[in-house]
């Protein structure tokens, strides 16, 4: 199978743009997009399976009536077939970068990886469609998808693109997402539901109140609003998140929104107030309170003490 690299992204109002042309070729070959961009907004558009990254800021993708939010440490996955809109607004420029597999890529990647009969039997969702689907939700980037994606800018960068060598890293990423969906159906099988097709659709819909929270975590966001997102009532489901996630829906927005000021303090030069709001708190006094009670400083001091310790390193 042959990858093909793409660094400049066309302009897709342009009346010279052959958008079947431009779809074709993702239907024919593994295409991996890469960019560093200020502003860069993709209207609706189709998609083959993809695995979407962003570094140095957010990159925003419009998909099923709601906003998911990419950046560091995480990565949105789409179905084949799925259309979506993808914006980038921002002061500093965005590298985006995103992976996208062709049908016969992905089933040849699974049945001679995974085609056994346990495996089967663990994960239906693979086994009974194709194309292979996935769970479409915000995944953390563990230290395996890590090592792989740094090793897939780094050779696009290279002067010299080896596509072979992108071709092996396309073959073990699709890999180690399978094992990713894996662990995903034990969990959705967690959920006290006794219809398995109940489990996942209750799985799915607590992943978009999720994904809602960490992508919009700067914003107002209340009860009714992730019991709308999730079609769920309010009590059913703030009963049902706190099962799956360990937490209620208010502490995992506090955490969320403790952990992204910490990124914040630790790798930009942003004032505390700029990040107290940037992390959606009105309040700065309550923003240092949280922040003081949960990590033992204040935001002041965390941002001294991890400078001191970046200079020792």
């Amino acid at each position: 199978m042959s990858v093909k690299v793409i660094t400049q992204f066309p302009d897709m109002d342009d009346f010279r743009f052959n958008n079947r042309r431009w779809n074709r070729q993702f239907v024919e070959q593994n295409i991996i997009l890469n960019g560093k961009f200020s502003y860069l907004y993709y209207p609706e558009h189709w998609t083959t399976l993809s695995l979407k990254f962003a570094f140095g800021g957010s990159e925003q993708y419009i998909f099923g009536n709601m906003k998911y939010g990419v950046q560091d440490n995480m990565y949105l996955i789409l179905n084949r077939d799925a259309t979506y809109e993808s914006l980038i607004d921002s002061i500093k420029p965005v590298e985006s970068l995103t992976l996208n597999f062709t049908a016969k890529f992905v089933e040849d990647v699974f049945y001679s990886s995974f085609n056994c009969d346990k495996y089967l039997l663990d994960f239906p969702e693979v086994r009974d469609k194709y194309p292979v689907n996935f769970f479409q939700k915000l995944y953390a980037t563990d230290g395996v998808m890590s090592t792989y994606i740094n090793n897939i800018r780094y050779v696009v960068n290279s002067k010299n693109c080896d596509t072979n060598m992108l071709n092996e890293i396309l073959h073990s990423i699709l890999e180690h997402t399978f094992r990713t969906q894996l662990d995903a159906s034990k969990k959705a099988d967690e959920l006290s539901s006794v219809k398995r097709s109940t489990r996942i659709e209750l799985f799915n819909r607590l992943n978009k109140a999720k994904d809602y929270i960490e992508s919009n975590c700067n914003e107002a966001i209340d009860l009714d609003m992730l019991s709308k997102v999730s079609s769920l009532c309010p009590h059913h489901f703030l009963r049902k998140f706190k099962s799956y996630a360990g937490v209620s829906p208010y502490q995992y927005l506090k955490q969320i929104r403790l952990t992204k000021a910490k990124a914040l303090l630790e790798n930009t030069s942003l004032s505390v107030t700029e990040i107290c709001q940037d992390c959606g708190y009105e309040s700065l006094s309550s923003f240092s309170f949280l922040f003081k009670k949960t990590y033992n400083l204040s935001p002041e001091n965390y941002r001294n003490l991890n400078r001191k310790k970046s200079i020792f390193k």
